[in-house]
């Protein structure tokens, strides 16, 4: 009989059943199991075998390695486990506590034979094949895509692409058009040249936008982001994010970045119900090994996969057409229409520097909440928040003044206003000359170059078979 794995839990096989792996079934045995993962895997070295146990006896189930290296996963439902190696080899990490049963995380092997020994109440015990041990993360394949044969094709990631995924009208154009107009209208901040713009683009390629071939206007994709790094915070794994630039003579620096989620997959998911995203992390890791025209056809797949209507989270912008900089976010609000909500945690530094309630708020969030922000756990409350933030080209940024706390919470946390301005995104970018993190030639400014070495370290970390802390706001690299 075959079985599909939910999540974890085993269901019949049927039309309705959920996506997964298929897994062999085998009756309950009466001595110690064998499986010989070459049996059960198939051409990339993935494949599951699920095993019935007797609760009331204890029996022991050897895994077989046939001679290769693989990464394996084990559930074992209704008791804990313990893993062992046969003459003493080394098998990593112990296997985990689970709801109602055991979980050893995705992890290299290369034993010859690994025991696994349910405790007694066990009474199934689920053994995956996860591939070949993963390659160490490369950035220009894991974290950041700047290749021409990827960016350079519309088909693929081209505006009229990406404003095709957004909009639901599956073109963009109007959604465009409507966009950099709101630009010039919002109460908190009026920025009249992508307005301008948008007559400019009107008066050559006609007056409905609807029928502008988007991917001919004066923009240029300069990147293709991982954000696995951001899992898994709201039950995703992370985001794909693409960045694109003005290359209009007048109309720029004029930055974009549109945001879409990356959703679990069955093998991003413990059989508790956790979603840990070791699965994405390994599909993003493997692109590390491809070079030419296979890296080229995996990225193109994997951008069908996400540059989905579904998947839209929100769309950015960073722009220079007036002085100062100024950043911003942009939320589907209705049918092809973006507006600007207030910045995810960027504290309204101008606003709540000047005497009132609204300091006084902050304050006292400040003061009962300290210990968390400063370990950038604890999220910036909406009312707190800017719906822009605005820096000088050639002036430093105004900074957060926390005067007023009692002396005692200064002390115990001596950074603590540096630790709430961080996790702001347009803080990040104050570091930098230009405030862009990545330019029109592709390149990137030296904050997002460190930041990329902390995030494949992050990556490189989820193949270990250890539990990867939650990401703190804000960046990823050493700030101190």
């Amino acid at each position: 009989m075959i079985r599909r794995a939910c999540q974890g839990v085993l269901v019949a096989l049927a039309a309705s059943a959920c996506s997964g792996e298929e897994t062999e079934e085998r009756d309950p045995p009466d001595g110690p199991v064998v499986v010989h993962l070459a049996e059960i895997v198939d051409e990339a070295g993935e494949g599951a075998v699920t095993i019935e146990l007797d609760p009331e006896k204890p029996q022991s189930i050897e895994i077989h390695f046939d001679g290769a290296s693989r990464v394996i996963e084990l559930a074992v439902d209704g008791a804990t486990a313990v893993l062992s190696g046969l003459a003493g080899e080394d098998v990593g990490p112990p296997v985990e506590p689970a709801a109602n049963g055991a979980w050893l995380r995705p992890r290299a092997v290369s034993a010859d034979v690994v025991v696994v020994e349910p405790a007694a109440g066990a009474s199934r015990a689920v053994i995956a094949a996860r591939g070949g041990p993963v390659p160490a993360a490369r950035r220009e394949r894991s974290l950041v895509w700047t290749e021409p044969s990827v960016l350079d094709d519309p088909a693929s990631v081209g505006l009229g692409r990406v404003m095709a995924a957004i909009s639901e009208d599956g073109h963009g154009g109007v959604l465009f058009d409507r966009w950099f107009r709101r630009f010039a209208t919002t109460l908190h901040s009026e920025r009249a040249a992508p307005a301008q713009l948008m007559d400019e683009i009107a008066s050559t390629h006609g007056a409905d936008p609807g029928q502008w071939d988007l991917d001919t206007l004066p923009f240029k994709v300069t990147g293709v982001h991982n954000r696995l790094d951001l899992a898994p915070r709201n039950g995703a794994c992370g985001e794909l994010r693409v960045s694109i630039a003005s290359t209009h003579p007048i109309y720029a620096p004029l930055h974009l970045l549109f945001l879409f989620r990356q959703e679990p997959q069955a093998d991003d998911v413990s059989p508790s119900g956790e979603t840990h995203c070791l699965g994405t992390a390994r599909r993003w890791s493997r692109l590390s090994s491809l070079d030419g025209e296979a890296f080229t056809v995996a990225a193109k797949a994997w951008l069908d996969r996400t540059l989905a209507h579904d998947s839209f989270l929100l769309a950015e912008s960073v722009e220079l057409t007036v002085s100062p900089w100024e950043w911003r976010q942009w939320s589907p609000v209705g049918p092809d229409e973006l507006d600007n909500p207030a910045l995810f945690q960027t504290v309204a530094t101008p606003l709540v520097n000047e005497p009132g309630p609204l300091r006084d708020e902050l304050l006292a969030f400040v003061e009962a909440n300290a210990a968390g922000l400063d370990a950038r756990t604890v999220g910036i409350p909406s009312q707190l928040r800017a719906q822009s933030a605005r820096v000088p080209p050639s002036a430093p940024a105004e900074r957060l003044s926390l005067e007023g706390l009692p002396a005692s919470v200064l002390g115990a946390f001596p950074k603590l206003a540096e630790r709430i301005e961080i996790v702001g995104c347009p803080t990040c970018h104050t570091t930098n000359a230009n405030f862009v993190q990545t330019n029109v030639d592709r390149s990137f400014s030296p904050f997002y170059d460190v930041e990329l070495d902390a995030r494949a370290a992050r990556l490189d970390s989820m193949h270990t078979g250890s539990p990867v802390a939650p990401p703190p706001f804000g960046p990823l690299q050493p700030l101190d």
